[in-house]
This record gives C-alpha cells, structure tokens and sequence, in this order.
C-alpha cells in the first residue's frame, strides 16, 4: 500500500474515533507511518483529507444492478444472473473494513428495491408456470438480496467475490426457490 493509502487508511479510523475537529494530523501521520508534511502532499491540508475520506466511503450507486431487473425482453435467468453480475462491479470497490461499521447506502439494507414492477410481474409469471414455488414475493425478494449481502455479512475473501456473484448466488438462488 503507498503513502496516500497508508495515509487514507489511518485518517478513516481517526475521523471514526475522534471526529473531524477532535482529529489531528499528527497522529494520522504517525500511524501511517509518514511525516505530518507527506499529508500535505497529498491531500493540501485536513479539509481536503477529509473530503478524500468520505469520498472512499461512499459506495457507488447501485441503480444499475436494478437495470438488469427491468429488462423485459430477458429471461428470468438472464435477468438474475446480470443482477448479480452488475451487484457485484457495483459494491467490488466499497472500502470494506472491520474496525469500522460498514457504511452502505439503504438500498443494501432493505430489499425494497427489488419490488421494480416488472421484476415482481416476472417472479409471479414463473410461480404461475410452476418455474418458482409460491411463496409470497416480499419472501423471493428477501432470499435474493440475502443473497447479494452473503459476502458482505460474511466477510468473505474478496478474491471469492466474483466467482460467487457469477456462479453460485443465482445458482443458490434457483435452487432455493425453483418450483419442480
């Protein structure tokens, strides 16, 4: 990890514990392992490192995981496998840290966002041709975003990401959930 990093990283946890005004950049440079002045290289001064701190925190949208729910013109299959495919680009960069709480937007907390119309009209489609079992939909929309969270509530490797994402959450998924 380079400086800028190191320097990012301990600001992260001295901004957690201390809050803006109670941090200083002496102590983030210390456990970074710089000079106070390599701070100033980098970042200009505490604002601007501040500002390079929240911005590492803030997860990228994830409307266009959502996008792949609302292609009508796919199959089920096609339109869960793309879902995960673009969850995972989508929350692949997240800081993801464990001495820290993890900051994630509501829309990974809630599967609210899944309930897009024509998503919910394709679950019901495939329960009404036996595809699905006939279980309530909030309980499917449930299962499918567990499934999304699994590598984040479980700290798995992030090198496992991607494998997970392509080929085991929709294989899980339909084995949970698939009618015959």
């Amino acid at each position: 990890m380079d400086a800028a990093e190191r320097i990012k990283e301990a600001a992260i946890r001295e901004f957690a514990q201390y809050g803006y005004d109670g941090a200083r950049l002496e102590r983030i440079a210390k456990a970074a392992g710089v000079h106070t002045a390599q701070i100033h290289y980098y970042f200009r001064n505490k604002r601007s490192l501040y500002e390079a701190v929240q911005q590492a925190l803030t997860p990228p949208s994830l409307e266009a995981a959502l996008e792949p729910l609302r292609a009508e013109g796919k199959s089920l299959p096609e339109r869960l496998q793309s879902f995960y495919e673009q969850f995972y680009h989508a929350i692949s960069p997240l800081p993801l840290r464990k001495e820290l709480p993890l900051l994630l937007p509501p829309l990974l907390v809630n599967p609210k966002p899944l309930e897009i119309p024509q998503w919910v009209e394709a679950l019901r489609s495939a329960q009404s041709m036996g595809l699905l079992k006939p279980l309530r939909i909030e309980f499917i929309l449930a299962q499918q975003w567990s499934l999304a969270l699994l590598p984040i509530w479980f700290d798995f490797p992030r090198e496992s990401w991607e494998t997970y994402y392509r080929n085991e959450a929709p294989r899980l998924f339909w084995e949970a959930l698939k009618g015959v």
